[in-house]
């Protein structure tokens, strides 16, 4: 009898250990094992090198804006109660970019609502945040600015610098900045308490946040193209040719209209910008809609280089389906060229169906194949929507963790992916399921053996449907073994659920 007693105990202490191994494995750093020579880990040719993105860059978001600093672009874009600001190194990932709301306005003032149309500028040093807002009625419509004195602008404190006005003091929206010959100028859209027509206006500042001296208006809807919805010239763009000259990119016509198109004026060769005379519109839009590439309304645009300075970028908002002014504006982005007389070819909007050539000088990733890939234990599975699917290629399946029957609840989730050898590991791409379910915040293990692990750390997951998000760790890992841990999730649901992984690796230098 104690003999069976004590054969009992020591199978009900293994069947202990390797139960709490399952959610808790032993976390240490697994001993370094060379990658497996029959896994080809250095041939790169069989890997998918990941160098095109697609249009949309994020699922949604009128009114793009970057500008970049040290290799690094800081996005906005109209989000109607606050200024947002999303930081990324690529901006063709922008849908994995770090996001941070940086300000929202203070109730019962002239600029609490309807913000739309920021833009961030830096200028003597400091960052300058650039916004239309009003108290609940459009016809109060202003602009106004906000001040950081920090280099990095997703950090220190935005104060408001107050409404930036010219003396007659009249609606106003999407102002910017033109830097000219030292000089400073504002250029905005106005019109009249917001009944069209608007037109494009210019005046002098003396500091980032004071208008001095009268506006003169340099734009006002003439042409029937300027004119589908409501005669609307907005959204000024300032660009300047490899030459130095100036020119402004508007939107012209109503947003809500398929016809919503840019414009182009021009500043003769060392013009005064405050003379009238001395801008030339151009007579035909300068980038339109285009039906097969679905792309309606495109318009409200801001310029940027390639991350090595070699290429010129436009991003602008469109919508993807015809008639409907109310459908949502995502934001696209892709190359144009100069013509042989100094002005900018745009081409044609991209078709969202195919995919485009990433700016020079972005990361360059090499995809893991997942043939030889295998789910190695997982805490939980709906039978319709099995662990499997979370490797399967396929963003349009999913892996949920059970919820029918035996439900599971944060934080009792993991899956452990076993990708057949060691590989070298430099991250991972996650595609979150559509709609509910989605994983807020992630912790990554990685093992060689399956028992002893290495917590490489919790990573946040955009709040994003389907979109590649790219999570890029601080340096290259070998394992053959990782194991994904929902920690968190972005909606009430306790069960969460994600669409796809993959992992990828850098060219060795």
């Amino acid at each position: 009898m104690k003999r069976l007693m004590l054969i009992l105990c020591i199978l009900t202490n293994v069947l202990v250990y390797t139960s709490c191994g399952k959610s808790n494995p032993e976390v240490k750093k697994p001993d370094v094992v060379k990658p497996d020579p029959t896994g080809g880990d250095d041939d790169l040719t069989r890997l998918t090198k990941d160098e095109k993105f697609t249009n949309p860059i994020m699922p949604g978001g009128p009114d793009p804006w970057a500008v970049q600093k040290n290799g690094v672009f800081y996005y906005t874009f109209t989000q109607g109660s606050k200024l947002v600001l999303i930081q990324t190194k690529n901006l063709s990932e922008l849908a994995s970019g770090l996001r941070k709301d940086v300000w929202t306005p203070p109730a019962n003032q002239a600029y609490s609502k309807n913000i739309w149309a920021p833009e961030l500028h830096e200028i003597n040093g400091k960052w300058y945040f650039y916004f239309a807002a009003d108290d609940g009625a459009n016809a109060n419509h202003r602009m106004y600015v906000l001040e950081n004195s920090s280099p990095d602008p997703m950090q220190g404190s935005w104060i408001l610098k107050g409404k930036v006005s010219d003396p007659t003091n009249l609606w106003a929206i999407d102002g910017t900045v033109l830097n000219y010959k030292g000089e400073l100028y504002m250029i905005w859209s106005g019109g009249n308490a917001g009944a069209p027509p608007q037109n494009i206006y210019i005046a002098k500042m003396s500091n980032p946040w004071t208008i001095t001296g009268d506006k003169v208006m340099i734009a006002t809807p003439n042409y029937d193209w300027e004119k589908k919805g409501n005669p609307i010239n907005e959204g000024p763009q300032v660009l300047f040719n490899p030459d130095g000259r100036v020119f402004v990119i508007y939107s012209g016509s109503g947003y809500w209209s398929d016809g919503y198109c840019l414009g182009q004026l021009s500043l003769k060769s060392n013009g005064d910008p405050m003379n009238p005379g001395d801008w030339t519109k151009n007579p035909q839009p300068v980038f339109s809609m285009l039906a097969p590439s679905k792309a309606y309304g495109p318009g409200h645009n801001g310029f940027f280089k390639s991350p090595d300075g070699k290429e010129d970028w436009i991003v602008y908002h469109a919508r993807s389906v015809a008639n409907d002014g109310n459908a949502g504006r995502s934001p696209r982005m892709q190359r144009f060229t100069w013509n042989t007389d100094g002005t900018p070819n745009f081409g044609t909007p991209s078709n969202t169906d195919i995919p485009q050539t990433r700016p020079s000088g972005e990361t360059i990733r090499y995809i893991y194949p997942k043939t030889n890939w295998s789910v190695a234990d997982f805490s939980s599975e709906e039978s319709a929507n099995s662990s499997k699917l979370l490797i399967d290629g396929n963003a349009a399946t999913f892996w949920v963790t059970s919820y029918t029957s035996n439900s599971t609840n944060y934080p009792d989730h993991f899956i452990t992916i076993d990708m057949g050898v060691v590989c070298k590991i430099n991250g991972f791409i996650f595609n979150q399921k559509e709609d509910d379910r989605k994983i807020k915040e992630l912790q990554v293990l990685i093992s060689n053996d399956n028992k002893t692990w290495e917590n490489l750390g919790v990573f946040a997951l955009n709040n994003i449907d389907l979109m590649k998000l790219y999570i890029d760790l601080p340096q290259q890992k070998q394992c053959r073994y990782f194991r994904l841990v929902p920690k968190s999730g972005h909606d009430s649901q306790r069960q969460p659920a994600l669409a796809e992984v993959a992992a990828f690796r850098l060219k060795d230098e």
